[in-house]
């Protein structure tokens, strides 16, 4: 652990060019004579650290010449490093531990996590000496996964054990499991389901969901779940004997069970694929945990690449998460990291609930219900323990928080604690993963219904949370006990993720379509992406009146609320172009546009969104961790030369040509706000159109749309990068026709019309 009182990049680039390590991670204390920044640096071998320690050494003895590093480097680089230390024991202790401790018990499950060594041999080395290690204090290793910057370990052993891994040096984190919050459901007394059995064709796509197992002879999914498996959660049977999966299968399937209740048409659109990795707690029925013996990590991943291979499955949903490890800056999740490794490599869409916070901050002195609901809603903005939760940090998955449906509690001598269509009070917020102050990841990428909570209050009593009001929760398929009742109500993120789930298949349904299949997961994410409307509430209450993206918006909502209808098909007046494509690292490429000429026609509002998905290779051994980024924006009336001219770089006399700013289409959020997001959307909207500029020789508006990337580090995983653009035209009135000026000018699908060498954006 290195200590500076003054840093800069060129300090980060001593120690990983100079001496073979990598920065894994980096926090900024600030302290009343100014702020002090830590790092935890890797070394790649003992004869490193030596070397760093002679080179100190050097400095201290104001040494002349260069040893390994030149003098004045070597000056520059030592006189703000304040100490240097090996990381602590209280470091390498998880949250789960801190809080709770070690169980008086004589057979304990940890996991453990252990720094890479940047070399395969070396890191079933490191693993070897841990199942050397373990028996020597009574215990043993019963589960591992290992990536290319990971290696985990579940190990069973009494207290001496943990103690002693505590000590290790390679020993990065030793935490007690996760545990899955209890899924809130019960009897929905309110609304019988009638149910269909019509059976599916075959030709519906595929959604894996990783979790307590389906009740697949439900009345509501039967006929429907094409596999099950149990993946080792030592209940001996591919049935849900708990409830959290059958709840989240129902809304997989249909999308919105309040919409079928409210037609009583139950039209099921996708197949369900059941990996079982959760198991009822033996003490507490309301709530399912992993087994004993092995990581949810390797565990979940064993369920995906199964279904990838046996059923072509390509969207997955984990409403399962960590509620101890609450993300706070720094390096990233060993389960985030695998989620994002296995996305990359497979070509998949894995969608995870943001996680619950089932104890928010209550308001201390709320004027009205109103004061009381800001309050709640600032809190989970100011209120660092609302942040997202371990996976819910993966920068390739697809985060997914939640937002009340509606606010008429059941609950006696109650009020709703948010209102309709604003975020639930227990939804967790970002931002993501976050490599420095100001560099983060939107998070969660969107918002679905997922439940509200009630405040309930009592005479000459506190406030308290009423966290399973009927009338609060989402519809979603129930898990009989002793009735045949179908429905319950829940709340939680883990309700709201399997709706983004069922669209996230009919995304991949639509780029397939329109561009050949297969199409890439990145492809569907843009389309998720430009099919995201504002949730439906006020807009004060997302922190953003003026409807111009706001940061805090980001935080509480993504990018918003998917519409399926839109994911599904094209409308007259609501039309999207997709491409999938791939472009060299710090390069770029534009997409000519002809604006429609309908789109200019008419009154109302009309807009345009564009978004752009990508899967970086990523590293945690490294603190940026995207390994690339990529940003997207939009110009009006300028042809490709004169884009090339300004974009390229200046290598004539005089100035540099820029692109005047009045020729970028303010689309927002920013650029930059965007930049460490793998899925980027930005909008514009016209409340009164005055068409666009056209540019010289042209006979219409054209818009080019430029996407480019940027290398962050070394990966050794080539140059290119694959990614997904979508641009969407809407226009406000129904008689106006842009889908089909599109798809005859365009078909539907965007064409790569010039790529060059990109300046540093």
């Amino acid at each position: 652990m290195l200590r500076f009182s003054s840093f800069d990049r060129g300090c980060r680039d001593v120690l990983e060019e100079r001496f073979d390590a990598a920065v894994v991670d980096e926090r900024v204390h600030y302290e009343d004579a100014g702020s002090t920044r830590q790092l935890i640096v890797q070394f790649a071998t003992a004869a490193e650290i030596d070397r760093f320690r002679a080179e100190t050494s050097a400095y201290r003895a104001d040494r002349l010449g260069t040893t390994v590093l030149p003098r004045r480097l070597r000056t520059t680089f030592f006189s703000g490093l304040e100490n240097v230390r090996p990381v602590s024991r209280e470091q390498r202790i998880g949250n789960r531990l801190r809080a709770e401790g070690f169980p008086n018990e004589p057979a304990i499950q940890l996991d453990v996590d252990l720094w890479h060594p940047g070399d395969p041999g070396a890191a079933r080395t490191i693993l070897a000496d841990l199942r050397v290690v373990c028996p020597k204090f009574g215990g043993r290793v019963t589960d591992d996964l290992r990536t290319s910057s990971l290696i985990l370990a579940r190990v069973v052993g009494g207290r001496e054990l943990g103690e002693a891994l505590l000590d290790l040096d390679v020993v990065a984190q030793v935490n007690l499991p996760p545990l899955l919050p209890s899924a809130y459901g019960s009897l929905f007394q309110d609304a019988v389901a009638t149910g269909r059995d019509g059976l599916p064709t075959g030709s519906e796509p595929v959604v894996g969901v990783i979790d307590s197992g389906v009740l697949a002879g439900h009345p509501l999914l039967r006929g429907w779940v094409v596999e099950e498996e149990d993946f080792g959660s030592g209940e001996n049977t591919v049935t849900d004997r708990q409830g959290h999966g059958t709840q989240v299968a129902g809304l997989a399937m249909y999308g919105s069970i309040k919409d079928c209740v409210d037609t009583d048409i139950w039209d099921r659109r996708v197949l369900i694929a059941s990996g079982k990795v959760l198991r009822r707690h033996p003490w507490d029925a309301s709530a399912a945990v992993f087994p004993d013996g092995v990581r949810p990590e390797a565990l979940v991943v064993r369920a995906i690449r199964h279904f990838q291979a046996t059923r072509n499955c390509r969207v997955f949903n984990l409403s399962l998460g960590n509620r101890d490890d609450v993300y706070g800056g720094g390096r990233q999740y060993a389960w985030a990291e695998a989620l994002d490794q296995v996305a990359r490599e497979l070509d998949i869409v894995i969608v995870v609930s943001a996680g619950n916070d089932f104890e928010p901050q209550m308001p201390t002195s709320p004027g009205t219900t109103e004061e009381f609901r800001i309050g709640v809603r600032d809190s989970l903005l100011s209120n660092s323990l609302a942040r997202v939760c371990n996976p819910a940090t993966s920068a390739l998955a697809v985060t997914v928080g939640a937002i009340a449906r509606t606010a008429a509690p059941r609950t006696r001598d109650s009020f709703a604690a948010a209102p309709e269509g604003a975020p639930a009070p227990f939804s967790r917020v970002g931002p993501g993963y976050e490599w420095k102050n100001g560099s983060h990841g939107v998070k969660p990428d969107f918002v679905a219904y997922g439940g509200n909570f009630a405040v309930q209050r009592v005479t000459g009593a506190e406030p308290q949370w009423q966290r399973k009001d009927l009338h609060l929760g989402e519809l979603t398929t129930r898990w009989p006990d002793d009735d045949d009742r179908h429905l319950t109500a829940v709340s939680g993120t883990s309700i709201a993720a399997p709706q983004v789930s069922h669209a996230a298949a009919w995304a991949l349904e639509a780029a397939g379509a329109a561009l050949g299949d297969p199409a890439g997961a990145n492809v569907a994410r843009a389309i998720l992406g430009t099919s995201a409307e504002t949730p439906p509430c006020d807009g004060d209450w997302l922190c953003d009146p003026e409807g111009k993206e706001t940061w805090d918006k980001l935080r509480l909502a993504g990018f918003g609320v998917v519409d399926p209808a839109r994911v599904r098909a094209s409308l007259d007046n609501d039309a999207c172009l997709v491409a999938s494509d791939q472009v060299k690292e710090d390069c770029w490429h534009v997409y000519p546009i002809p604006v429609p000429e309908a789109f200019s026609t008419g009154t109302g509002n009309r807009g345009i969104s564009v978004a752009l998905a990508h899967d970086p290779p990523v590293r945690s051994s490294r603190k940026e961790y995207l390994a690339r980024t990529m940003w997207v924006e939009v110009m009006k009336g300028l042809t490709v030369d004169e884009i090339e001219r300004c974009r390229t770089p200046h290598s004539g006399d005089g100035e540099a040509p820029n692109v005047p700013p009045s020729r970028l289409l303010p689309l927002r959020p920013s650029k930059t706000a965007l930049y460490w997001s793998t899925l980027q959307v930005r909008r514009m909207q016209w409340r009164r159109f005055r068409g666009l500029p056209t540019a010289d020789g042209a006979d219409r508006p054209v818009l080019h749309v430029l996407v480019g990337c940027q290398s962050r580090f070394p990966h050794g995983e080539g140059p290119w990068q694959t990614y997904g653009l979508a641009v969407r035209f809407w226009h406000q009135d129904a008689n106006v026709n842009i889908y089909n000026e599109l798809r005859t000018n365009i078909r539907t699908r965007l064409v790569v019309q010039a790529q060059t060498q990109a300046p540093i954006p």
